[in-house]
């Protein structure tokens, strides 16, 4: 079987801060520092300096050539051989010039597998100095373990890892290791991506050799580089040799709101599946058996459907029962990683990986009369699949399909808390590959209009002369809001959601207060959650001798927000992959003998990536500003970033707008 690329892990992550228009209620928890590892004792250097090494030291890119980077990777290789069964023997070398500090991670080195077909034999590790001394990795120093994917998780997934000595700026990290695969996953078959560059900064070589069994019919493709093979035929005609090898390779741009890496990053997809239905056909080989219903599975079926009329009333209590009941835990044990569990075994366990817990609910909803189907997909990717080449390796997650009167329920039982007839924000707008007995075909989960996902407020406060104010506020809202708020109340104990609810007045003013507060029954899916508080807020307008001033909103310390577009240039498109929909209302009475001296006028703005509306009205003694800030799905080229700097800085200066009123 091939698989996606095994990378060495890194300790960082490339992170897009995005900001939104509307912000509200928002608390975020700021994680403590790590602490800093102590330091070895550097090992002893070499004696002899390797040939070539100070050849390698000369020609490598300089820090001054890329001030931005962190490292340069000079050499990128891997040698992969496929046997007639699909399984293969890859050999894998890296050799990095560090240049800074940020580059010195590069030293802690992870290399993941899977114990259960896979071996990884390291073969070279060592630092080399730029005067040319080698530092290598003591064999004792090379650490094997658990990948320690969490609590909730048991797995044959391991980690090979090692700490290279002596890094400093200029140094060279230089490692081999041989990853043997012993089985394969999909019998006779092959598959592997490999990436010729995947962060910002640059590499100077980056090849892959494949040798195949000359019989091996297989299929490429390669987006973002052009890229032409060497093709050699060995001397006895059995196997074929392709070499694909790209030099400079440009450092990547991130910026915030770029389309998927799919699009992006220069890679190369190979695969000897024929179709995607050969796909369906091995799922549904692995899948079918364990979808049988036995009598504990009937019995508990016959137990959640009695007095239910209708099969939608019967399909969603099997499906609150196994997303309620049913705890999530990621097993992955050899073909395990694929073939789901029985369903008999996963009903009497109660726990389950997201393929165990979609078998469950496939044969539950068959045995009360309702037609369901697994369903394969990448979680977290609105990129097409169905475009790529055929491979398991192109989906990461499971979910059922429920087919009812005409009607498509899409329900992830792994969401917990994931009201019936809705699609966590994961799913939704994947391209899913549906298996309908044995025979597959895609289709794409709704994205959700920006009404079902929504987030409501209405705030009606009573303003003092001093600029204090007291009122009461509700929040409520569908979709990721009304999931979020959900998750908030679940896991948070009684006694400390009073301070929940403080940390999320904090937006409305710094100090504000809660008085009371009270939470619909937020255990009951079918009812949105709802939360309902009174505040004493000290200082919510700010006070200049006889005027007081405030934001056109509720939130006076949180809200505006800043542009994620301080660049002049882009290169990538501007992406936003799923609608939403902020609404917001304050009633402020005023002060007795105020009068309002400047009060912003009504707004509206358009984007494609979204809309602010702002209306303004007032009364005897009263004001009301509404306001509607909607996020649109949208794909917007790089040539017309002008016109979305200026929508989202007008969107800023709009919801920073005050109103000003004076005292008699």
């Amino acid at each position: 079987m091939g698989h996606e690329r095994n990378y060495p892990l890194r300790p960082y992550a490339f992170l897009l801060a995005i900001a939104t228009p509307v912000s509200f209620l928002a608390a975020a928890a700021v994680p403590p520092a790590a602490a800093t590892p102590a330091r070895r004792a550097p090992a002893k250097a070499a004696p002899v300096v390797p040939a070539g090494t100070k050849k390698l030291l000369a020609g490598a890119p300089k820090a001054s050539q890329y001030p931005n980077a962190a490292k340069a990777t000079l050499l990128d290789l891997a040698e992969t051989t496929v046997r007639a069964d699909g399984s293969s023997r890859t050999v894998t070398r890296q050799l990095i010039k560090v240049f800074n500090e940020r580059g010195r991670d590069e030293a802690e080195v992870q290399i993941p597998y899977n114990s259960a077909y896979e071996k990884v034999t390291l073969t070279r590790a060592r630092t080399i100095k730029p005067d040319g001394r080698v530092f290598p990795v003591k064999p004792a120093d090379v650490r094997d373990h658990s990948a320690e994917q969490g609590e909730d998780s048991y797995s044959d997934a391991r980690i090979k890892s090692f700490s290279l000595p002596a890094v400093d700026d200029g140094c060279l990290l230089d490692y081999e290791y041989v990853t043997e695969e012993r089985k394969a996953q999909m019998p006779g078959q092959f598959w592997t991506t490999w990436y010729f560059q995947s962060g910002p900064d640059p590499v100077v070589e980056s090849r892959l050799t494949l040798t195949v069994p000359k019989s091996l019919a297989l299929n490429k493709t390669i987006k973002n580089i052009d890229v032409k093979p060497v093709v050699k035929t060995s001397a006895d005609g059995k196997s074929v040799t392709y070499v694909w090898a790209k030099r400079d390779v440009a450092p990547l741009t991130f910026e915030p709101m770029m389309p998927g890496t799919a699009r992006i990053v220069p890679h190369l997809t190979l695969s000897s599946i024929g179709s995607w239905q050969d796909i369906a056909a091995w799922y549904w080989r692995l899948a079918k058996n364990r979808m049988a219903a036995d009598a504990t599975v009937k019995a508990q079926t016959k137990a959640l459907i009695k007095n239910k009329a209708t099969p939608e009333e019967k399909a969603k209590a099997i499906f609150y029962w196994v997303e309620e009941k049913t705890r999530y835990v990621a097993l992955e044990f050899g073909i395990s990683a694929y073939q789901p569990r029985p369903a008999a075994d996963v009903c009497r366990n109660q726990y389950g990986d997201c393929k165990d817990m979609t078998t469950l609910l496939v044969a539950m909803l068959r045995e009360a009369g309702v037609t369901a189907h697994p369903v394969l997909l990448r979680a977290g990717s609105t990129e097409k699949v169905s475009g790529d080449l055929p491979s398991p390796g192109a989906f990461n997650h499971a979910i059922c399909l429920a087919e009812i009167g005409g009607k498509k329920f899409w329900l992830d039982a792994t969401a917990q808390l994931c009201p019936w007839g809705q699609i966590p924000n994961g799913d939704r707008g994947a391209e899913a590959f549906v298996i309908r007995n044995g025979v597959g075909a895609f289709e794409v989960i709704p994205h959700g209009a920006p009404e079902e996902n929504r987030v409501e407020q209405n705030v009606k406060l009573t303003l003092a002369p001093d600029g204090s104010a007291t009122g009461k506020v509700l929040v409520t809202g569908s979709g990721d809001a009304d999931m979020g708020l959900r998750a908030a109340l679940t896991f948070t104990p009684p006694d400390k959601v009073k301070g929940l609810v403080e940390r999320m007045a904090q937006s409305l003013a710094p100090n504000t207060r809660v008085t009371k507060y009270t939470v619909s029954d937020f255990r009951n899916k079918d009812l949105p959650v709802s939360l309902t508080f009174d505040v004493a807020v000290p200082s919510w307008a700010q006070k200049s001798g006889s005027l007081l001033l405030f934001k056109a909103r509720p939130e006076q310390s949180a809200g505006s927000g800043s542009t994620p577009f301080l660049q002049e240039e882009r290169t990538h498109p501007i992406t936003q992959e799923n609608g939403a929909l902020a609404v917001s209302t304050i009633e402020i009475a005023l002060p007795s003998g105020f009068s309002v001296l400047s009060l912003p006028e009504a707004a509206e703005l358009q984007s494609d990536l979204g809309l602010y509306r702002r209306t303004v009205q007032k009364g005897d003694g009263t004001l009301t500003i509404a306001t509607r800030a909607e996020n649109r799905r949208a794909d917007v080229p790089a040539s017309r970033y002008k016109e979305v700097r200026k929508y989202f800085n007008d969107l800023i200066r709009a919801t920073d707008e005050s109103v000003v009123i004076k005292s008699n």
